[in-house]
């Protein structure tokens, strides 16, 4: 198969279905002031977080931080605690996708962080992608342990699900545990069976092609630290919050996992 196929196909499990990676709540607040942020060497952040005009309101106090190539925009949340969350996002999604959860685990008592990517996703291909985004990752949850957490879990959708198990496998992460909506790729089958740490699998049953390779990485993981969990429907990713029919209960294993850690 050449190369370009094995990208395109990489692509399509990452996002599952067109309109399931990571569009829902990306709504854009035009009347919103204008954030000033101060920049931590050049100020070459092409990519800022987005002011999120539907979901729960989450207080994000933007910062740029260096990132492994260029500088990166993060939002952060919760003042107190020593527990936090970094969040990845999808292929093409934001800060905005993760809103529902950022304002679940603020209000109990965890310090979040959210960013943006400081590259283009599909133009590094899965790969660079990986590498790329488990990189930034890394650089963001520093910042969360200058914060004071001391139990960091790394989560994320599609491909942030994938960058997160990516991250968390590092021995520079001082990962606690990982959490993956509709995220994965059969290339991550050695990474999930060496980690020593929780990860818990989110997934909607009819999310066909996440739905399965979370499944085998489930199978994969090592002895005692998978947990995978099936929602119905075809919801990805952070679509998956806005699904009235288990959106509590989604959020209800995420708190349990997380207390667990």
């Amino acid at each position: 198969m050449r190369r370009t196929e094995t990208i395109l196909m990489a692509v399509v499990l990452l996002c599952g279905t067109a309109a399931g990676c990571g569009t829902a709540g990306r709504e854009e607040s035009s009347s919103a002031p204008a954030t000033t942020i101060a920049s931590v060497g050049p100020p070459a952040v092409d990519q800022p977080l987005r002011d999120c005009a539907s979901g729960p309101a989450v207080a994000l106090r933007k910062e740029v931080i260096k990132g492994p190539e260029r500088d990166l925009e993060i939002g952060l949340a919760g003042d107190t605690g020593a527990r936090g969350v970094v969040i990845a996002n999808t292929i093409n999604g934001s800060n905005c996708d993760w809103s529902p959860m950022a304002a679940d685990l603020v209000a109990e008592g965890y310090r979040v962080a959210v960013f943006q990517y400081g590259f283009i996703p599909i133009q590094l291909g899965v790969a660079g992608s990986l590498e790329r985004g488990k990189r930034e990752m890394l650089a963001v949850g520093a910042r969360l342990r200058e914060e004071g957490v001391t139990k960091l879990v790394y989560a994320g959708g599609s491909l942030g699900g994938s960058v997160a198990i990516s991250a968390a496998a590092d021995p520079d992460s001082e990962a606690a545990g990982v959490i993956s909506l509709s995220g994965g790729l059969d290339e991550l089958t050695d990474v999930v069976g060496k980690l020593r740490v929780p990860v818990l699998y989110l997934v909607a049953e009819d999310d066909f092609a996440a739905a399965q390779v979370a499944d085998r990485l489930h199978k994969s993981t090592s002895e005692g630290k998978g947990t995978l969990v099936r929602f119905p429907g075809a919801a990805h990713a952070g679509d998956m919050f806005r699904d009235k029919r288990y959106a509590t209960d989604l959020l209800g294993e995420i708190r349990r996992m997380l207390e667990a850690v």
